[in-house]
């Protein structure tokens, strides 16, 4: 039952680290040339940007402003959405697993 809920821990952290990247790291923005009018396209989501907002307008690369407010499309890639979860839910597994071995070391010297 502890690896269940250590593997749930794992997974929650990863997921709010995963959606806290849209707000905290800037977006990649490109220009998209339409027939009559330019769109502007921001791509959010770390490591392998998966989240595609496109605007009319360039109001700025917050992702509150882009996401809620006039956009003309917002389009998610799967795959990389996917890349990303996992990604880091490996790093997280990799700081979870230290700090366990750095807490069974301290834990070890202080109840001796």
């Amino acid at each position: 039952m502890k690896k269940v809920q250590l593997t749930v821990n794992r997974v929650f952290v990863s997921f709010i680290l995963l959606i806290s990247t849209l707000f905290i790291i800037s977006p990649v923005p490109g220009i998209s040339d339409g027939n009559r009018v330019s769109f502007y396209e921001y791509l959010y989501g770390w490591p392998l940007r998966w989240l595609n907002v496109t605007s009319v307008t360039d109001k700025g690369s917050s992702f509150i402003k882009n996401f809620f407010t006039g956009n003309e499309g917002i389009s998610i890639q799967w795959i990389n959405l996917l890349g990303s979860f996992l990604f880091i839910f490996v790093v997280v597994s990799i700081i979870f697993f230290f700090a366990e071995k750095l807490y069974k070391k301290y834990d070890f010297l202080i109840s001796t």
